[in-house]
């Protein structure tokens, strides 16, 4: 009885329906693009050899690249499903720039059942980092994106993701051990051919963090009220980095500070929504709260965030 009351559950509620029903899997055929006015675009990421293959079906409306309908086959993981059926939600009725722009923290977000609880196990996280690579792969395929030697290199035979990729998650993730960097891109998980070259990915990420510790603004450790206008700027848009900025390109939006102002005793801060947030009801209301809730909390109290 103990160990019932204490069984854990390897994902949440929300993860596991997905799993055991997804609404988005399949394909789109040639006509049914056509009956929306779209055309058919279709690009495989991996494959089964790998044990990690999907391939992407979106019905896309040329004018504006806008996706119509996304749907997606998949041979992997089960968790996978859940990775790829929210993703496939989320790129319907957005470019497909934009939908290779969502992040993993936004995607990981999504499939949480409280903001509290991590979606998925630390060991399956390669499952949401590589739904991610294959979006941003279809779209380079989509736009004729012309790839460096690193996007074209596969440094490891567990993996669909490319080396360039792999660095990307290693830089994001702040990844410091290579099992950490399995968990987060599933690299070296049986292959231990590649564990040098890995090595050698963390080594120089490691190299490069230092360096620009060295010679980067420490803005944080200056109050505010006595910041440059310059590091104020740089200020504002690391805290807006780590709170409400991923979920704002998630929706295919952004924002812009456009100038601080000191008012008094109050630090007013200029802004400009981009893209989708640009005239959407929540930008002057539930996001601009939270906008402004972050900034006082992590700079000064006496913040106030004023949309042009």
């Amino acid at each position: 009885m103990e160990s019932l009351l204490n069984f854990k559950p390897k994902e949440g509620i929300k993860v596991s329906l997905f799993i055991g029903a997804p609404k988005h899997a399949g394909i789109i055929t040639q006509q049914e693009a056509e009956d929306l006015g779209a055309k058919l675009f279709t690009y495989t990421y991996g494959s089964e050899a790998i044990g990690e293959q999907t391939t992407w079906y979106w019905a896309v409306n040329t004018e504006d690249d806008t996706i119509l309908l996304a749907r997606y086959t998949y041979f992997g993981p089960p968790t996978g499903i859940a990775a790829y059926d929210m993703l496939a939600l989320l790129c319907n009725n957005k470019t497909v720039h934009a939908a290779s722009l969502m992040t993993y923290k936004g995607l990981e977000r999504f499939l949480r059942d409280n903001p509290s609880n991590p979606a998925i196990a630390a060991s399956d996280n390669y499952t949401i980092t590589l739904a991610l690579d294959s979006v941003l792969e279809a779209s380079n395929d989509y736009y004729g994106i012309a790839l460096g030697r690193e996007d074209l290199t596969l440094p490891c035979k567990d993996t669909p993701m490319s080396q360039s990729s792999i660095i990307r998650s290693i830089i994001l993730h702040d990844i410091q051990t290579l099992k950490v960097l399995t968990q987060y891109t599933k690299a070296g998980h049986v292959n231990k051919s590649c564990h040098k070259t890995l090595e050698a990915l963390l080594l120089d990420n490691k190299k490069v963090v230092e360096i620009e510790k060295e010679t980067s603004i420490e803005v944080s450790d200056i109050p505010f009220a006595k910041m440059e206008k310059k590091e104020r700027v740089i200020a504002i848009n690391q805290v807006i980095d780590g709170s409400v900025r991923e979920f704002l390109v998630m929706d295919g939006g952004d924002v812009e500070i456009l100038d601080v102002k000191e008012n008094g005793v109050d630090f007013d801060i200029y802004i400009r929504y981009l893209g989708a947030c640009d005239g959407c009801a929540s930008s002057s209301t539930g996001t601009l709260f939270a906008i402004e809730s972050a900034l006082k909390e992590k700079l000064d109290n006496k913040i106030r965030v004023l949309p042009i």
